[in-house]
């Protein structure tokens, strides 16, 4: 009897150990879950970032384009309004 309860105290011991296992395990497994959803946000918010990136360059090329035009626009339209322009302040006596 003495030795059935000597195995008994061994076993409940090594039940013990186990649990402690499964518990740090446990714990384990719910770090790596939060860890994992953290990754996923921020692999989320870089996606959001690179997104907004690729529309701001496919949009900063057409402006450009656009903002180039217009310059040149007023440029052609003033020299072509220049002549007029210096012909006007010279019959005017300032």
């Amino acid at each position: 009897m003495v030795k059935a309860m000597e195995e008994m105290s061994i076993q409940t011991t090594e039940m013990n150990k186990i649990k402690e296992k499964v518990t740090n395990l446990e714990t384990d497994y719910k770090l790596a879950q939060i860890m994992h959803k953290e990754e996923q946000q921020k692999s989320t918010r870089i996606n959001e970032g690179i997104k907004g990136l690729e529309k701001e360059l496919t949009l900063n090329e057409p402006l450009g384009q656009a903002k180039e035009q217009l310059r040149t626009n007023i440029i052609d339209f003033v020299n072509d309004i220049w002549s007029s322009i210096q012909v006007i302040f010279e019959h005017i006596d300032l």
